[in-house]
C-alpha cells in the first residue's frame, strides 16, 4: 500500500470515529462537512489539506465537548454547538466551551442554558448563528459570553 493510501485510510477512519464520538446525525456530519470544506460532503472526495482541515475541526470539537461528556448533547444542542465550533474556526469567536455558548445564548433569549431552550428559541438562536456565520464578524454586542 503507497503512503498516501495509507495515510488516506487513516484520515478517513479518525473522521469517522471522531463523527461517531460526537454523536452527529448523517445530515448533521455532511452540513458541518459542507461548511468546513467549501462545499464537500463526502470526506472520500477530499484532499489530504481537506481531511486534515477536517480532522482538526472535529477533534477541536471532541475537546470543546469535553465538559458536557456527562449529559448528551440534544439535537438542537448539537447544531448551536456545530454553528459555534465554526465562529470559533473563523476567529469570530474564541472560546468553544459549553459556558461560552450558554453566556451568549443567555445574553439573546435569558434563558439559563441552550438545554432549555423551547422550540422557538431553539430557532431563534440557530438562524442567528447562521447570520452570525454568513458576516463577515458579529452582530453588535454578540461577543462570546465576555471569554473572547
Amino acid at each position: 500500500m503507497k503512503r498516501g493510501t495509507a495515510q488516506r485510510n487513516t484520515d478517513l477512519a479518525a473522521i469517522h470515529v471522531a463523527k461517531k464520538a460526537l454523536g452527529l446525525s448523517e445530515d448533521e456530519y455532511r452540513d458541518l462537512m459542507s461548511t468546513v470544506c467549501g462545499g464537500i460532503r463526502s470526506a472520500g472526495e477530499l484532499d489530504a489539506a481537506g481531511r486534515a482541515r477536517f480532522r482538526a475541526h472535529l477533534q477541536a470539537c471532541q475537546r470543546a465537548h469535553e465538559p458536557t461528556k456527562r449529559q448528551p448533547l440534544l439535537p438542537h444542542e448539537r447544531k448551536i454547538w456545530s454553528l459555534w465550533m465554526q465562529l470559533a474556526d473563523r476567529g469570530m469567536v474564541h472560546h468553544r466551551h459549553t459556558t461560552a455558548i450558554n453566556a451568549w445564548v443567555r445574553r439573546q433569549t435569558g434563558v439559563e442554558t441552550m438545554r432549555w431552550l423551547n422550540g422557538h428559541q431553539q430557532q431563534l438562536v440557530i438562524e442567528s448563528l447562521k447570520l452570525w456565520l454568513a458576516s463577515r464578524h458579529g452582530p453588535a454586542g454578540s461577543g462570546d459570553g465576555g471569554n473572547r
